[in-house]
């Protein structure tokens, strides 16, 4: 697939499609620097674990943070949508003259790394006013609930001391240096087929100024090659529908989980909180 310029309202031309640029990339490194200091000045009454629940657009990722905040005790959730730049601000792909959510310059990503790394080091930070609902009617059964419910009591223990606070969006992989602000990474995913389907079953989506209703084939032309140029160096022959290269998962960490058109959430969950469980 050949490369398409992206241009910003007022802004001078990308020569990169989704890339982020060598500018960005150190001023998220200077973000972190200037946040060691705090980390050892800090006194922190319970240890901030940063859970990453990563992915392309309808993967799951959210569905699967939003179950287990309803199942387990002060958990905050944060979303990357909240920190999209303002509408009049998303860049415009210029071969399909649409908006382009689905690339990391639609992201105040200097404002996210800011207010993850406060959490981190036990700064307190604003609740956000999210443009998403956090409100979620569990798609569990009653003996599924029960099940998740009676795992986290058995593991009581790994959750003293300890604030979990989730993290869900679609652009937590793209930057080794996002990657790292993260104790916990998991990453959702689905053939093009099956996130196609559920991405063009959905209505629209709020936005900081407004609400947006994806235009013709918008997840073929500009959601799915977002992902693919993103976050393909992550993947065997950089090929998205493969497994991650081994030297990805042993230096970021990152638990690959595949959502499927017939995986059951309860399979979703559960390999979810074991994953947590596991690393806490």
């Amino acid at each position: 697939m050949g490369k398409r310029l992206l241009f910003f309202p007022s802004t001078p031309r990308f020569g990169s499609r989704w890339s982020i640029s060598k500018k960005e990339r150190k001023k998220v490194m200077s973000l972190i620097s200037s946040s060691i200091v705090p980390l050892f000045m800090t006194i922190q009454a319970d240890k901030a674990v940063l859970i990453a629940f990563g992915g392309p657009s309808s993967s799951g990722k959210t569905t699967v943070a939003l179950t287990l905040k309803a199942l387990l005790p002060d958990v905050t959730l944060i979303h990357l949508d909240d920190f999209y730049l303002a509408d009049s601000q998303i860049p415009i792909d210029e071969e399909t003259g649409y908006q382009n959510w689905d690339c990391p310059q639609a992201i105040d990503f200097e404002k996210f790394t800011t207010y993850i790394l406060n959490i981190k080091f036990g700064k307190e930070q604003p609740p956000i006013e999210s443009i998403q609902s956090n409100d979620l009617d569990v798609k569990l059964t009653p003996n599924e609930k029960n099940t998740i419910l009676d795992k986290i009591n058995q593991q009581s223990d790994k959750f003293k001391r300890k604030r979990l606070v989730f993290v869900d969006g679609f652009m937590l992989f793209h930057n080794p240096e996002i990657i790292k602000l993260f104790d916990i990474k998991l990453l959702f995913h689905a053939s093009f087929d099956t996130l196609k389907i559920r991405r063009e079953s959905r209505g629209g989506y709020n936005t900081i100024e407004g609400f947006w209703v994806d235009p013709p084939d918008y997840f073929g032309k500009i959601v799915w090659p977002a992902f693919v140029d993103s976050h393909k160096y992550l993947f065997v022959g950089d090929d998205v529908d493969n497994k991650l290269k081994p030297e990805v998962s042993r230096q970021f960490n990152i638990y690959d989980i595949n959502n499927g058109n017939d995986t059951p959430l309860l399979d979703l969950v559960q390999r979810s909180i074991d994953i947590i469980i596991d690393n806490l």
